[in-house]
């Protein structure tokens, strides 16, 4: 089957749009049969790929929840300073 040259259906799918259905893009028989080989091994690269950055995040979160920030010390602010540090705030509103 043949496309026109300005048909949105190319420039979706290029490579693979005869191997799809013109009206519901679904796959043909012959495209299922062809990737099946590939499922399993695309299924354990994804994880293993997903896992990566997954454990470092995770890590990382566990890591900085771990923290309680207790070690480091907070200037004492005087009454007057903090409310002229209110009022410039509010000025910036």
């Amino acid at each position: 089957m043949k496309f026109p040259a300005d048909s949105n259906l190319i420039l979706i799918m290029p490579g693979h749009a005869r191997y799809r259905d013109p009206k519901t893009f679904e796959m043909s028989p012959a495209l299922v049969r062809v990737r099946a080989p590939y499922f399993w091994r695309n299924t354990l690269a994804f994880i293993v790929v997903g896992s990566i950055p997954l454990g470092v995040y995770a890590y990382t979160w566990s890591f900085l929840n771990k923290d309680e920030f207790s070690d480091i010390p907070i200037p004492p602010v005087s009454d007057e300073e903090l409310a002229k540090l209110k009022k410039e705030y509010a000025n910036k509103k």
